[in-house]
């Protein structure tokens, strides 16, 4: 008897936790120096430019974007876009008509690869280069652009040469990119 008044109660009381009424969440923008404000639409809209240029490196073979680039802004910090790249196609896993990846497949992936490395560094460094000189970034003199990408790797391939991540990293005063190839 008393284990089930216990249960009653106990049912009821996360319930009136629940009446209260919910507090508006403010404006959704990042603070930067100052007191201008970026709003995340404009964070939103950089993020697309990068999906989209990431998407074309590589012309008729082009690198496959994972997911969505993601960018925040970081107050005395900068603007940091990070994205999961995979370097060329493979394929995902056993098939209707294919079950393994033959010898011949491999090495064609892993030479196509290798040469989207520095396709993929190029691109990376001039989407840094963009986004220090985006006027709607507002960013302030003391102010980094980071560029991340983390490549993505099937267990099967021979990674031999291949980097786990190309890391772009520009002061906003100006100057040359550094591209950390790790």
């Amino acid at each position: 008897m008393k284990l089930a008044i216990f249960l009653a109660v106990a049912a009821v009381v996360p319930a009136s936790a629940q009446l209260g009424t919910m507090k508006q969440a403010p404006p959704a923008s990042v603070k930067t120096a100052g007191t201008m404000d970026v709003p995340l639409q404009t964070i939103g809209a950089l993020e697309k430019d990068m999906d989209g240029r990431i998407s074309a490196t590589g012309g008729a073979d082009p690198c496959n974007l994972l997911g969505q680039t993601r960018g925040i802004y970081v107050s005395g910090l900068g603007a940091i876009f990070t994205a999961e790249v995979e370097l060329a196609a493979t394929p995902g896993g056993v098939g209707l008509f294919q079950t393994t990846v033959g010898p011949a497949q491999k090495a064609k992936i892993h030479k196509d690869k290798l040469a989207h490395v520095p396709l993929l560094e190029t691109a990376l460094r001039d989407m840094a280069l963009s986004l220090a000189a985006s006027p709607s970034l507002r960013l302030s003199d003391t102010d980094q652009v980071v560029v991340a990408v983390r490549l993505v790797y099937r267990p099967w391939e021979d990674m031999t040469g291949l980097p786990g991540q190309i890391l772009v990293r520009l002061d906003h005063r100006g100057g040359i990119p550094k591209v950390e190839v790790q």
